[in-house]
């Protein structure tokens, strides 16, 4: 500001130039120096990822429909207050440290890929090798499918709270259930079930589990008597009922490109990604067998019942 002041004041002819020709080469190297330490400041994160990225660890694969709940479920286990190591439109992975039990202290590296886009092929065009590891030799540990009861509704550009959300879904619940679940069918077929598994399949991969999402809510309806037929006693039975298609095609996607000598055990999972309803016991069911490579138990068709919150 100075120096626009000295050369609009009438400095002389041969000094106003001067000035002039000072300024633009100022503002020359202002912006070098800026678009330098952004440079700079790129090439440190990348350094930092490759370094998180290069340790040994207990890597998840998240796929599900758009609102069905990945974030909410990633922030619910590692804290509410955790972002991404990196985001891309498609793309984004999470890396923290985590105990393998509370006994002995023992802790894990976890990186957990977090797919953002909504068509299903680019989940697997955007893989990057870094997180999941490179072509025949895949990283992943865990692959969680994630399906929910109810989508993620806006108004004005907001998401309904859960009290609207609540709302909303009392009135022809059964309905708008049997939609969202057609939705996810849509998004989960056989031939992009297919594909997952011949992008994440690797001797590392010991669980795949499909995660059934906002159960709060199907609670809540069944206690304001929106389901008749479905009691909380039941409930958790509905719901699984809900997905078993899915259920059924991920286990043959899974079993037919698994080999003979591979152990991989299958989960149903039943939660509530927003009050940390049985999140901790899904992803610590799978930290504590990469932790532990002795063990070794044959695949079972095993429904983790809600007994612990986070």
């Amino acid at each position: 500001m100075a120096a626009v002041l000295l050369v609009t004041n009438g400095i002389g002819n041969v000094t106003g130039p001067i000035l002039i020709s000072i300024v633009l080469v100022a503002v020359t190297v202002i912006i070098s120096v800026g678009s330098t330490t952004d440079f700079y400041s790129d090439l440190v994160d990348g350094f930092r990822n490759d370094a998180i990225l290069k340790k040994p660890a207990c890597r998840f694969y998240l796929y599900g429909r758009g609102g069905s709940g990945k974030t909410t479920l990633i922030k619910s286990w590692l804290g509410g207050d955790v972002r991404p190591e990196q985001s891309t439109k498609y793309f984004s992975f999470y890396a923290s440290e985590h105990y393998v039990d509370l006994e002995t202290k023992r802790k894990c590296h976890v990186i957990i890929s977090d797919y953002q886009g909504q068509s299903p092929s680019q989940n697997t065009l955007n893989a990057a090798s870094k997180v999941i590891g490179d072509p025949g030799k895949r990283l992943v540990t865990g692959v969680f499918f994630l399906v929910d009861i109810a989508p993620r509704i806006e108004r004005n550009n907001q998401p309904l709270n859960t009290e609207e959300l609540i709302e909303w879904l009392s009135t022809d619940t059964e309905n708008k259930i049997r939609k969202r679940v057609e939705q996810h069918m849509e998004y989960i077929v056989p031939a992009m079930l297919e594909i997952i598994f011949a992008t994440v399949y690797g001797e590392n991969l010991l669980n795949v589990t499909l995660i059934i999402n906002k159960i709060d809510l199907l609670e809540k309806m069944v206690s304001m008597g929106c389901l008749p037929g479905v009691s909380l006693a039941n409930v958790d039975e509905y719901a699984r009922n809900l997905f078993k298609r899915i259920e059924n095609n991920i286990r043959e996607a899974c079993d037919r490109i698994t080999k003979p000598d591979h152990n991989i055990e299958f989960h149903v999972s039943i939660v509530s990604a927003a009050t940390g309803t049985c999140v901790a016991k899904t992803f610590n069911t799978v930290i504590r067998r990469y932790a532990n490579p002795a063990i070794n138990t044959a695949p079972t068709k095993t429904k983790e019942r809600r007994k612990t919150k986070r």
